[in-house]
């Protein structure tokens, strides 16, 4: 019995080890290779630590087209990070003013990764999805496969694989060999999206840290880092709202840049990627902040990140789409299209219920249209929100499965994705009630 429970300690310890020497592994692409401190000051600029998530994660979807295993190239990916530390971050008393200046904000942040990474540790269930699709696609990926094998897989054509592809990529962390580790990284993405969203709303440091918590509590549930994809989609989703919601006041050449790089991540992480990216791109196309030129160019760039996922696919002989789509199902029986109907609006109010962020998002953008008369504030929204909704109802009534089941399997899986865009929203409207003024028109 003692010995038993000396084996369960040293497995307990082990977990916490392997938990604290990852998470410098997972901050190292937040910090590097661009240098996110203030010059003058010992500030980080919140905004760099997103430009080299984004800019990481785009290098790694490139390097997933190159035909060697992740191990061959995967040791000099982070001496490069490692060697733009360095040359970057000179100054050691800048680091460590900022350090003494964060250091209750970074202890926040570091603990509530850490409980919740030994939630993950400790229940290894898989979701029935990661079960029989991600999972496997990562298992091609960790055994040192790539695309060309990857084509073998008979359910490869269901979703794209660059979700299964970070799995691998931080499962094969060279001093680790334990699978959860890549979904430790979902975790830390989807942590840092709610503080980067919370710390550019909230300037209070207590408050910060008080809408972070909040939202961690709201938001977090094993599933969602069980394998399945959504919580990927779902943390991009927040990124590229905070930074649509900013662009008056960035410069707009980053901005589209950095937008484009986390759309193309959406694309290729599952298959209603496309539909989120064609909303972003309509979002900016109707923003009249932007420029004719960015409005072109951005279109452009949209275009051609699809037509390139279309000649990977062509090339490596994937299905483009293998969705279970007819867009004459609907019209064969006007019986069966109201039963559709009927069931999409029972359901989609039954898990808008369930979900606050979406159900506050969907009623703060209404307050806001009929309350104000200048819609600047919301017209990003607008946009989103009737092609959000367009798409949940379309999907299911194009769709050529029964329903119900398909409601009961996918809706709240949609709406949670759905909800993050809508997170900026509700903390700038509560933002606002706090301060106790009239918005800002």
């Amino acid at each position: 019995m003692i010995i038993l429970r000396i084996a369960i300690y040293l497995n307990q310890m082990t977990e916490i080890i392997k938990i604290l020497l990852v998470l410098p592994v997972f901050t190292l692409f937040l910090v590097s290779p661009i240098n996110v401190l203030e010059r003058s000051k010992s500030e980080i600029k919140s905004n760099y630590l997103i430009y080299n998530l984004g800019i990481n994660l785009n290098t790694l979807f490139c390097f997933s087209f190159i035909n060697l295993s992740i191990e061959d190239y995967q040791n000099f990916y982070y001496l490069f990070l490692i060697i733009f530390l360095f040359y970057n971050y000179t100054n050691l008393k800048k680091i460590s003013d900022l350090i003494k200046n964060k250091k209750f904000i970074l202890i926040i942040f570091f603990i509530t990764f850490f409980i919740l990474s030994l939630n993950i540790a400790s229940n290894l269930n898989l979701g029935w999805d990661a079960k029989y699709f991600y999972f496997i696609k990562n298992l091609y990926f960790f055994e040192g496969f790539g695309l060309n094998e990857l084509s073998s897989f008979e359910h490869n054509k269901w979703h794209p694989y660059f979700g299964s592809y970070l799995w691998s990529f931080f499962w094969t962390i060279s001093f680790f060999d334990f699978e959860y580790i890549g979904r430790l990284f979902y975790l830390f993405v989807f942590c840092f999206a709610l503080y980067s969203i919370s710390g550019s709303i909230f300037k209070n440091n207590l408050s910060k840290i008080f809408i972070y918590l909040i939202l961690l509590l709201t938001l977090f549930n094993y599933e969602r880092f069980s394998g399945l994809q959504e919580i990927l989609i779902f943390s991009f989703l927040i990124i590229i709202s905070k930074i649509i919601f900013e662009f008056q006041s960035n410069n707009k050449n980053i901005s589209f840049l950095i937008l484009l790089l986390f759309s193309n991540l959406i694309l290729w992480i599952k298959a209603e990627g496309i539909v989120y990216i064609l909303i972003i791109l309509a979002i900016a196309l109707v923003n009249y902040q932007n420029t004719l030129r960015h409005k072109l160019i951005f279109l452009a760039s949209v275009l051609s990140i699809i037509l390139f996922k279309y000649l990977i696919y062509n090339y490596y002989n994937f299905e483009f789409n293998a969705q279970p789509y007819k867009l004459d199902i609907i019209f064969l029986e006007w019986n069966y299209f109201f039963y559709k109907l009927q069931n999409i609006i029972i359901y989609l109010g039954y898990y808008s219920l369930k979900n606050p962020i979406f159900l506050f998002g969907i009623l703060i953008a209404v307050w806001i249209n009929f309350k104000l008369k200048n819609k600047s504030i919301i017209y990003s929204y607008n946009v989103y929100l009737l092609l959000n909704l367009s798409f949940i109802f379309c999907a299911y009534l194009f769709r050529d499965l029964e329903v119900v089941y398909s409601l009961k399997t996918t809706l709240e899986r949609i709406i949670f994705t759905s909800s993050a865009f809508y997170i900026y929203l509700v903390l700038y409207f509560i933002n606002n009630l706090l301060k106790i003024k009239k918005w800002n028109i």
